[in-house]
């Protein structure tokens, strides 16, 4: 399934809740540990004809290489995903449908210093295009070795608040 840019927006606007077997989830304790991954179903109760899959990745070679991911998971599109101390390399080519944010970052290669945010863009694979998380809404910009557990605990759940995700999140952090 091919999606707008508009209809990527709205899957990331709807209200979701983590969903465990049948039962949608108010509340939900997450451990931290090292490697701290995790794939959590969602569904939203308001439009049902979509199911959702968050994962949350940390790399077991570089502790502080992380990723969030949100996407609608019938069609496996990517809507949202946040990099920390990860590269990428931006299309070379602007299209119709490409938002204005993203224009001067046509081409752009971003070192593994350069965190920063994937959108679905339409007529593109899913999540090629990346804008640096400081020229982004999204408030955490980096994370570090210093403070990094309760720096990754409010990332996780900044991105759920961002992709609009009900259940209320809470990360015991442990001493890794």
């Amino acid at each position: 399934m091919n999606i707008t840019n508009e209809q990527a927006e709205y899957l990331l606007k709807i209200p979701k809740k983590i969903v465990k077997g049948e039962e949608l989830l108010l509340q939900l304790t997450m451990e931290q540990r090292f490697p701290f991954n995790e794939r959590f179903e969602l569904i939203s109760e308001e439009d049902k004809e979509f199911t959702f899959l968050w994962e949350i990745h940390q790399s077991e070679k570089n502790t502080l290489r992380v990723s969030l991911h949100v996407q609608e998971n019938d069609s496996k599109t990517g809507l949202l995903r946040v990099d920390f101390n990860s590269g990428h390399k931006n299309p070379e080519t602007i299209n119709a449908y490409l938002p204005e944010k993203f224009h001067p970052y046509a081409g752009q290669q971003f070192t593994n210093s350069e965190h920063h945010i994937h959108y679905h863009v339409q007529g593109y694979k899913p999540l090629a295009w990346a804008i640096p998380l400081v020229d982004d809404n999204f408030e955490i910009k980096t994370l570090e070795e210093k403070d990094f557990n309760q720096t990754l605990s409010r990332i996780i759940t900044l991105f759920a608040k961002t992709v609009n995700i009900e259940t209320i999140i809470t990360i015991n952090t442990l001493l890794l």
